[in-house]
């Protein structure tokens, strides 16, 4: 349904539509309760209630066509970015959801003042399922019902400025439910950025031993009988112990591993044509020689490359 269709519901079939509406319908309202009675102006108020949903529906359900219909043009982009397959946990588990918050300003009475640089929580815990998340569960929008023999056939305008009370609200009405749709799409990106950010710091802060994993026990069962039903080779899975933060920095992994077995590179000092007399500050110094001498005083000597002479 358009704007359109929603102005013209009660319309006759040789309605002329009128130019120049402007105002609110509240406005138009009042404006019937200055020039006509009490009743007359009841009777507007219901119109415009009924208008405003009228008009609520239909742009609701325009913006959220389009809306669906952009979604549906790009999906295989968001297959990509939004993969939660790689996250999961023995592709059985959905990881929990940490999420951050930074530089935070806590003053409890006049003496007590807490800044913290980084604060974290475990929105949700991990949890079975039987298939990784889709960013289809956050961005998908069903279209609302719109019924119009529910609409009451007592509240047919049957005057101008009752068909202009219901322009105005059904065109007010259009505005709140795009507005609507608008702040669904923008909550469901929201929700969803949320969660896949925090299984990825999930995963991160597990690495680095900030944050326990989730305990799986499994039992075999060779056979189960429940009334007229009986199953054979199954496997019972339970989640025995929660993942939770661990406070213990000395366990806690760096992400930047350092090299153990690595020399440092030995370079030769420079070939010098004449050794002046040592200072006597560097007479009670050792030499650099010295301290890359090989044990019990032998010299090092160099191979002799292939093709030189030396002992058969």
């Amino acid at each position: 349904m358009t704007l359109e269709d929603a102005e013209r519901l009660y319309d006759k079939p040789a309605y002329v539509q009128q130019q120049g509406d402007t105002g609110d319908a509240k406005s138009a309202v009042e404006a019937m309760r200055d020039e006509k009675n009490q009743a007359s102006a009841a009777r507007g108020e219901a119109i415009l209630d009924a208008a405003l949903q009228v008009g609520v529906k239909a742009g609701l359900a325009w913006q959220l066509t389009n809306i669906n219909k952009a979604l549906k043009v790009r999906e295989r982009e968001f297959d990509t970015v939004y993969d939660f397959s790689s996250l999961m946990i023995q592709d059985r588990v959905v990881p929990p959801v940490i999420t951050e918050a930074r530089h935070l300003y806590n003053q409890d009475g006049d003496y007590t003042l807490r800044l913290s640089g980084a604060a974290y929580k475990i929105e949700s815990q991990a949890r079975f399922s039987s298939v990784p998340p889709s960013w289809r569960e956050y961005l998908t929008f069903p279209l609302p019902s719109f019924d119009r023999t529910s609409l009451v056939s007592a509240l047919v305008p049957r005057s101008d400025e009752e068909e202009r009370v219901w322009k105005l609200a059904v065109r007010e009405g259009w505005k709140q439910g795009v507005e609507q749709a608008n702040l669904m799409l923008t909550y469901g990106f929201d929700r969803m950025n949320r969660d896949i950010d925090g299984m990825r710091r999930f995963s991160e802060f597990a690495r680095h031993g900030q944050v326990t994993l989730p305990i799986i026990s499994g039992a075999a069962i060779p056979v189960t009988k429940e009334g007229r039903s009986m199953a054979v080779d199954e496997t019972l899975l339970r989640i025995t112990a929660l993942p939770e933060f661990n406070d213990n920095m000395n366990v806690w992994r760096s992400s930047i591993a350092t090299s153990t077995t690595a020399d440092p590179v030995r370079r030769a000092a420079p070939a010098r044509a004449a050794n002046p007399a040592p200072s006597p500050a560097a007479a009670r110094q050792p030499a650099a020689a010295e301290a890359f001498a090989a044990p019990g005083g032998s010299r090092l000597r160099t191979q002799p490359a292939a093709g030189e002479g030396g002992p058969q």
